[in-house]
């Protein structure tokens, strides 16, 4: 995989195998039925196959996929948190710290997880007070932030972007500018910042067509250019038979656009008002980080269950793939020190927000101490994690 992003080389070299998921923006049902018709049965086995769960293991929750509407009528005392797509590996830690009871040991009681899909925007339902928690990606965050949405960042789980467009290198697109009229899938809405910034950046003004979960389009040469997840999409292409030696992959962070993705929020009333519901919830969700990347074969076996009862089409070698990815992301700049894990670096959050300003996307920067809440320690002063 000597082509593979340098970021995946230097995992490999160590034996750990990344991935990862990609979330969803709004879809197009005549798009939708344009990828899924041409699906030959030896790559639909490979995408939505796999392990089953094993015979006698108590099932675990049933996922919640109700809407964040419908999370709004909770009982009294209830805490949701919205996740920002649907059960997989990725969030292995808030899965792990439920079916743990993390969350109860925390002093959280009733925990639910809301699922969401295409058409769901997080962030807003957290502005609107629909949710307690959500997860989103920094940009999103700031960018909500700063057209006037009260939400602040209390853990930022991933340390590093693992965003990416790809294409085939038989396409003749070696460079950004490549891109020039040519057909790339995009997820819509929130997931569409980054790669927009991209195109900005670089002069680029593609054909924008809706891409759901699936790659088929990309594999079937309906698009030329995917969005894609390093944990999730990318494996799924290298699944399906396409080498790294094939493929010519933009990693958005070599683009100076690493901006990390995966972090908790709340709104800043919570925070301000029920600072011991944040810090309980942060400890509850790293806590459930710490035992998923420990108890890797524990951790699959959960994640599966949810993935089955949610009917998602996933296999475990790919799940497992993902958790691995997932552990070098939340891991990257601070290390295996899990007091370290869900910091959100001063620096790294202003050349976001620097970003931000530059593409004209925020009008002016959002302020460092008014953006990262991070829970208070016995003293007062920001925890270390």
């Amino acid at each position: 995989m000597k082509n593979a992003p340098a970021f995946a080389r230097g995992a490999l070299k160590s034996g750990q195998i990344l991935s990862m998921r990609r979330y969803i923006g709004k879809r197009r049902v005549a798009f939708f039925l344009l990828a899924a018709l041409p699906l030959a049965a030896g790559y639909f086995a490979a995408q939505c196959g796999g392990q089953v769960d094993p015979p006698g293991r108590k099932p675990a929750s049933q996922p919640a996929t109700l809407s964040a509407t419908a999370a709004a009528s909770r009982p009294a005392g209830q805490v949701v948190i919205q996740l920002h797509w649907q059960p997989q590996a990725q969030f292995a830690g808030f899965i792990v710290a439920k079916e743990k009871g993390f969350f109860r040991q925390a002093g959280l009681g009733d925990v639910k997880l809301v699922w969401s899909g295409g058409g769901d925007r997080p962030l807003g339902d957290l502005a609107d007070g629909k949710t307690d928690f959500c997860t989103a990606w920094l940009s999103q965050a700031i960018e909500n932030r700063g057209r006037g949405k009260d939400i602040v960042n209390v853990a930022q789980i991933m340390q590093k972007s693992a965003m990416m467009l790809v294409a085939r290198k038989s396409s003749g697109i070696a460079m950004p500018h490549d891109m020039n009229g040519k057909n790339v899938g995009m997820w819509g809405g929130d997931f569409d910042l980054k790669p927009m910034s991209f195109f900005r950046k670089f002069g680029v003004q593609p054909k924008i067509i809706p891409q759901n979960t699936s790659i088929v389009p990309f594999l079937r040469g309906a698009v030329a250019v995917a969005s894609a997840m390093y944990y999730n999409e990318y494996h799924k292409i290298l699944e399906a038979g396409l080498t790294a030696d094939e493929l010519q992959v933009f990693m958005l962070a070599d683009y100076g656009m690493d901006s990390p993705e995966d972090g908790l929020y709340c709104t800043g009333a919570t925070a301000k008002g029920r600072p011991e519901l944040c810090k309980a919830a942060v400890s509850a969700v790293m806590e459930g980080w710490r035992y998923a990347l420990a108890n890797e074969g524990q951790t699959l076996d959960i994640v599966m269950e949810y993935c089955r009862n949610a009917k998602a089409f996933t296999n475990r070698s790919h799940q497992r793939w993902m958790l691995r990815a997932m552990g070098q992301f939340i891991t990257h700049r601070v290390g295996a020190d899990s007091s370290a894990w869900g910091t959100l670096d001063r620096a790294e959050y202003e050349k976001v927000v620097t970003v931000l300003v530059e593409q004209k996307l925020i009008d002016k920067p959002v302020p460092y101490e008014d953006f990262y809440r991070a829970p208070a320690g016995p003293g007062g002063e920001p925890e270390k994690r």
